[in-house]
């Protein structure tokens, strides 16, 4: 068990969502619905309608914004975090599938702002993260622009400490894992998992909100398939891209038995053994 401590330590890094008005605390990882989970949270909390009219200063998300400027700065919000756990709280984690969550990863480091974030002089994690990727590609610092290809990544990711790195493209484990009671699901499951919860703690049903807690980010995804795939993760993804640019959808049956698999597996093996231990 983890001391108060070590606690206090860990959920720093991905602070968990709590709320007096929820009877669990929800663990998260970036890139795995955390803002389908965190709207879906909100709502339970009934603060959904007030972090939807947040207009933060700052790039980015605005949900997000809320999340890290309003909502996890309540006074004494990690405080009561902590005494939650101890006291036995239920613990309830969204694992997506580490496949699709690492080509995810990879096409987050293709954000079309980075061009403007370069000529602009802003500074941004994910933008720094590109750079370091593309010298260790090219030897040498090239304009933000310049592409690597999937295997770059995972390679780059396979030659680091995947625990430690920005937390868009570690591993979605967490020592949090070990605490007593967690309860993981499948987030691909999120309709069916979100009733069971509903119904295990007496919860509103939130069936008739679904859409409210869509990633309204996300981008409609190609047909791509067989060699046409094949030559589009090895070529990798312009920054200069147009809106109409459509990305595949890849996942563990594009990847599982290729050399892309074959890193994913190596990289992210307790994801995988994790995430294949949770019933659909």
């Amino acid at each position: 068990m983890l001391d108060s401590t070590q606690l206090g330590r860990l959920v720093r890094r991905r602070t968990p969502y709590q709320h007096p008005d929820v009877p669990f605390v929800v663990l998260w990882a970036q890139k795995a619905g955390c803002t389908s989970v965190f709207k879906w949270f909100l709502w339970h909390a009934g603060l959904l309608d007030t972090a939807a009219q947040y207009r933060a200063d700052e790039e980015g998300l605005s949900i997000h914004n809320y999340e890290t400027e309003v909502f996890k700065k309540t006074p004494g919000y990690l405080d009561r975090l902590v005494t939650r756990i101890e006291a036995g709280v239920a613990v309830v984690n969204f694992l997506r599938c580490p496949y699709s969550r690492a080509f995810s990863s990879y096409m987050h480091l293709h954000n079309r702002f980075y061009i403007r974030f370069e000529r602009d002089g802003i500074r941004n994690p994910g933008l720094e993260l590109r750079y370091e990727i593309l010298e260790a590609v090219y030897g040498y610092r090239p304009p933000v622009e310049y592409p690597f290809s999937f295997m770059d990544y995972l390679q780059w990711l396979d030659g680091h400490e995947i625990a430690d790195i920005e937390p868009h493209h570690a591993t979605q484990y967490t020592p949090l894992y070990a605490l007593p009671g967690v309860t993981h699901y499948r987030l691909e499951d999120f309709d069916a998992a979100v009733r069971a919860i509903e119904r295990q703690y007496a919860l509103p049903d939130s069936s008739g909100q679904r859409t409210r807690f869509s990633s309204a980010h996300h981008l409609a995804k190609s047909p791509l398939q067989g060699a046409a795939l094949a030559k589009f993760l090895e070529r990798g993804v312009s920054l200069s891209r147009s809106p109409k640019y459509l990305i595949p959808e890849v996942g563990r049956e594009a990847l599982a038995g290729t050399a892309y698999g074959d890193l994913i597996e190596r990289i992210f093996h307790r994801d995988i053994a994790l995430y294949q231990s949770v019933c659909p």
